[in-house]
């Protein structure tokens, strides 16, 4: 039985939210807060595996109360309704999250996402990462959680040189010639990798703009990265890299 709380300062959502997860037969409302010192209280007297977490709360966020936290061996899944930037910094973390209006069959399928990581180790690192990005500014210094089979990967965007389609799977092309290969498409990366310095230089790769030493315009056109690495470029992408390459060096 997964042991959950919620919470929200919005008594409405919380009902709503409770009424959906009536229908999970493995998991167990022990209690609600709303907000985040009565959270961190009740955190601390139900011990569960899994809370629902708003964001932004009455006396303050869902990040000011993971800090306050000593121990951070729970699932989350954050609530929010239009926090863009927490929203990149979930993904980038692995992190699981619903939006506001609540959507059940998007419940529903994080919650079958716990079910199936509900590896206390494995939560430590993706909260570790999410309050770091949170934290972090610098671009360089962000960090993504890459998930190889059993296990996960935590990056600094200024490791990745390239990322290469492979079918279903995404290939991360790393410094010191280290590579990861990921289940997922190069679509979802690059929705959220190209905000950070990353260009989709041809339908198989996404490149790291900041890795690029030299573009030669040429013939077809090739990107030459560091660690001596050659990739092609799409015929209709060669002005647009020329522009975002320009406006680097303004």
């Amino acid at each position: 039985m997964i042991r959950s709380v919620i919470i929200d300062d919005e008594k409405p959502f919380i009902n709503t939210l409770r009424a959906v997860l009536h229908n999970c037969e493995d998991l167990m409302v022990v209690g609600e807060a709303r907000g985040v010192n009565s959270g961190i209280k009740l955190i601390e007297e139900t011990e569960p595996d899994l809370i629902f977490l708003d964001i932004q709360m009455s006396d303050g966020t869902g990040f000011d109360l993971l800090k306050q936290l000593n121990r951070k061996d729970f699932k989350v899944i954050f609530i929010t309704a239009h926090d863009h930037f927490a929203i990149e910094a979930f993904k980038f973390s692995a992190a699981d999250y619903i939006l506001k209006p609540l959507i059940s069959d998007e419940l529903y399928r994080s919650i079958e996402t716990v079910r199936k990581r509900l590896d206390k180790e494995k939560i430590n690192l993706q909260l570790s990462v999410l309050l770091d990005n949170i934290n972090e500014i610098s671009r360089d210094k962000k960090k993504i959680i890459l998930r190889e089979a059993e296990t996960l990967h935590i990056i600094r965007l200024d490791e990745i040189l390239w990322c290469e389609a492979d079918g279903s799977y995404t290939k991360f092309y790393l410094t010191e010639e280290r590579k990861i290969m990921v289940s997922k498409h190069l679509k979802e990366f690059e929705d959220y990798l190209s905000p950070n310095g990353f260009f989709r230089a041809h339908r198989s790769h996404l490149v790291n703009l900041s890795k690029i030493r030299k573009f030669d315009r040429s013939d077809g056109g090739i990107i030459y990265l560091e660690e001596n690495v050659a990739l092609p470029i799409s015929i209709r992408k060669k002005e647009r890299l020329a522009e975002m390459l320009n406006s680097m060096q303004a």
